[in-house]
């Protein structure tokens, strides 16, 4: 009994071993199509990695952004206090108030020349040139940005109303063509799809 179990074992280990038998294919393809799970696992893995790490460095470089324009802000209305402070002294001056009127001078050359270091961080931005009177009438500068909006809406009806006329055109065109030429239209048709 042992000896006819012990004989279907070696048969079963020699066809596998046997690169033509069914079995041996069968486990070859199973043995390839585990090892292309796992690599399809690991490139999905590595690609998730990969996206993980690119938004993170994408939100780092917009917290810096963000920690850039706050310190320009933060300069812009230092500069405009001392500005309206000098102003103030000016206006109302007295000898008394030189050594004041003084330091607030310093402050307002020294905010400029800080100002003026920080234009290498904003080198990439760009300001339309449209914006500037917005802002020198003393504007909103969100009112360049509605205005714009509103130019582009405007656009954009213009353009899907030609695209509807040329749709209406077209449509009474291939009607005419079709009363006065069926066989042309029919053949355009066709190879139109």
């Amino acid at each position: 009994m042992r000896s006819v179990e012990t004989d279907k074992a070696v048969r079963n280990e020699s066809l596998q071993m046997d690169p033509s038998s069914p079995l041996f294919q069968n486990s070859m393809q199973q043995q390839q199509n585990q090892q292309r799970i796992m690599e399809s696992n690991e490139r999905n893995e590595r690609d998730k990695t990969a996206r993980q790490k690119e938004k993170e460095r994408e939100e780092e470089r917009r917290k810096l952004e963000d920690e850039k324009i706050l310190q320009l802000e933060k300069k812009l209305e230092e500069f405009q206090e001392n500005a309206r402070f000098i102003g103030d002294l000016a206006s109302n001056f007295q000898t008394k108030n030189q050594d004041s009127l003084n330091g607030r001078i310093y402050s307002l050359v020294r905010g400029l020349q800080d100002l003026d270091r920080m234009k290498g961080n904003f080198s990439d931005k760009q300001v339309p040139l449209a914006l500037l009177p917005y802002l020198d009438e003393g504007k909103n500068p969100l009112l360049y940005s509605k205005h714009c909006m509103e130019k582009t809406l405007e656009k954009n009806k213009a353009v899907n109303g030609k695209i509807e006329i040329y749709k209406k055109f077209r449509a009474h065109l291939m009607k005419e063509f079709s009363e006065e030429m069926p066989d042309l239209v029919m053949e355009y048709r066709n190879e139109r799809g």
